[in-house]
């Protein structure tokens, strides 16, 4: 993912990353919306796929490999939970039905491609950007604020963690020797620096804002100037005409799956 910063974006211009930000976040809701709606995993893996090309136009396939962990551990939980918790007339064995199943492998794509949808933004857009289309989008200029900030905060905290852990190798502490619960032990020395020294960069970061008058003035002024495109207006045509399919399918409740009860 991106360093939150306006130089990240650079080295791949695509065309993900030359829409305005504005942009992103309807398409990030719009996926959101075409994502939930479908109940059948084939409807819901379709939404996927046009997620992913968003990936694929992006260049973004690095970031998303750094979620296949949590992709696989978040696959194994939704098709344990839901396909018990589900229903069906057709029983597979045990509790499990062949449409508990579907509905599992429906769960899991929907929360997996809200998350590789938040990651496609998140990894073309600087926060800057992105700070500057929510205040257009007229959200609260503090909340705006507050959600741009905590995403700068968090390879700040990465980095943090990092420099306490090369700190405490250097001092000749050894993490990998002994097994997963040894390991995990030596792990907990590290949340007391971290916690202080993230707890010291947030009063430092406090007084800057005071000392720059932050909320002084109702009227703020930024650097980036944003202008919709023709792309843009493309871009959120294609989107508006795809979700309405999906609204089709669930209007005429073609997304549906047969007996499923929940």
């Amino acid at each position: 993912m991106q360093e939150n910063n306006p130089a990240s974006a650079l080295p791949a211009p695509t065309l993900i990353h030359r829409l305005d930000p504005r942009v992103k976040v309807a398409l990030l809701l719009m996926s959101f919306w075409a994502v939930l709606l479908p109940q059948r995993p084939e409807i819901v893996a379709l939404a996927t796929l046009l997620v992913l090309l968003q990936v694929g136009l992006a260049h973004a396939w690095g970031e998303l490999r750094r979620l296949r962990w949590l992709l696989f551990i978040l696959a194994i939980f939704s098709l344990a939970v839901w396909s018990m918790v589900a229903q069906g007339p057709t029983l597979l064995f045990w509790r499990v039905s062949r449409e508990s199943l579907a509905f599992g492998c429906a769960t899991f794509l929907k929360l997996g491609t809200m998350m590789v949808a938040g990651l496609v933004l998140l990894a073309t857009t600087p926060v800057e950007e992105l700070f500057r289309g929510l205040a257009k989008l007229k959200f609260p200029y503090p909340a705006a604020f507050a959600f741009a900030l905590a995403l700068r905060w968090v390879p700040e905290v990465f980095a943090t963690a990092q420099r306490v852990k090369e700190a405490q190798e250097a001092r000749g502490l050894v993490w990998e020797a002994g097994g997963p619960l040894t390991r995990l032990k030596r792990h907990l020395p590290l949340l007391v620096p971290i916690f202080l020294l993230t707890l010291r960069r947030s009063q430092t970061m406090a007084w800057a804002l005071e000392s720059r008058g932050f909320r002084v003035s109702a009227r703020r002024t930024f650097l980036p100037e944003l202008r919709l495109t023709g792309r843009d207006g493309l871009a959120l045509a294609v989107a508006a005409l795809l979700l309405a399919g999906f609204i089709t399918l669930h209007v005429l409740h073609w997304d549906r799956i047969p007996g499923l009860r929940v």
